[in-house]
């Protein structure tokens, strides 16, 4: 049974080319997509990730060869991308914290002052 399930916004189309598999990675995660504010522009993107994510799973489950790191790292690029990898400090560069590090490169080519 499928559930379809109805959001707010302008939610990304699901293209008509994805795998069953695929479906499901995409009716698993769309809540938390557009939570995070991916619209219909985002679409290709988010099958795309959709794609790559049931693949991934469908290798790991086999019990044979695993994916490679591209294909690991190319998929939390995506998740990144839709926002969807955990704390937003990770895609800014900041600290866990949330506050801005310092500029330690602010005094290049400054001379010291003598008073």
């Amino acid at each position: 049974m499928k559930t379809e399930i109805i959001v707010p916004g302008d939610p990304p189309i699901m293209p008509d080319y994805l795998t069953p598999a695929a479906i499901l990675v995409w009716q698993e995660t769309i809540g938390r997509v557009m939570a995070a504010g991916i619209s219909e522009a985002d679409s290709s993107l988010f099958a795309r990730y959709c794609s790559l994510e049931a693949e991934v799973r469908i290798a790991f489950k086999s019990g044979g060869d695993l994916p490679s790191a591209a294909y690991l790292t190319n998929l939390r690029q995506m998740e990144e991308l839709l926002r969807i990898a955990g704390p937003k400090s990770r895609i800014g560069g900041g600290s866990a914290d949330g506050a801005k590090p310092g500029n330690r490169f602010a005094r290049n080519g400054a001379r010291a002052r003598i008073a």
